[in-house]
């Protein structure tokens, strides 16, 4: 069983690399930061987000998801929309002109995933997506717990403030 759960983290770590490396490649090609793409890609995935949701995506403090939307605005990538109901809450999206360009690097990497989807049957890949949905949720479960536990030091940002308060990635991001 353990030798199972090792060769899924390995083949989910290996997956998480190649796309890693695939953003570092469309940031050079667009002389953007991996951030930038990161968070490019995240938005063509989940369509408009409040700052404080893509700050949460990315595992970005609030101060530091302001100045990536910034960058991404000074660049014409994305823009912000009050939201009709609450006009204190500000949708950020790709700009609907960008996308093709922005999608473009990214055109022979979904052919060949839509290639390798096409080959499992609709119950194979329901499978599949709930397995990775519960899995995520699992890891996700565990760094809330572990955090929860005091123990800050394995995720990123999380630890001791000077007044010996805890503090966490996205804390206070609306």
């Amino acid at each position: 069983m353990l030798e199972q759960h090792l060769e899924i983290a390995r083949l989910t770590r290996e997956l998480a690399s190649q796309l890693l490396e695939k953003a570092v490649l469309v940031a050079r090609h667009f002389d953007l930061g991996t951030t930038e793409v990161r968070a490019i890609e995240q938005l063509y995935l989940s369509g408009p987000m409040t700052a404080g949701d893509l700050g949460r995506a990315l595992a970005l403090t609030s101060g530091s998801v302001t100045a990536l939307v910034k960058r991404l605005q000074t660049n014409d990538l994305v823009e912000r929309t009050v939201d009709r109901q609450d006009r204190r809450k500000v949708w950020i999206s790709l700009r609907g002109d960008k996308i093709e360009e922005l999608l473009q690097p990214y055109l022979s990497t979904i052919a060949q995933g839509q290639s390798v989807i096409d080959r499992f049957s609709d119950g194979d890949l329901a499978t599949v997506t709930r397995f990775l949905k519960e899995y995520c949720a699992a890891s996700s479960a565990e760094s809330l717990a572990t955090e929860r536990d005091g123990d800050r030091s394995a995720k990123p940002g999380g630890g001791a403030r000077p007044d010996g308060k805890m503090t966490r990635v996205g804390a206070g991001l609306n």
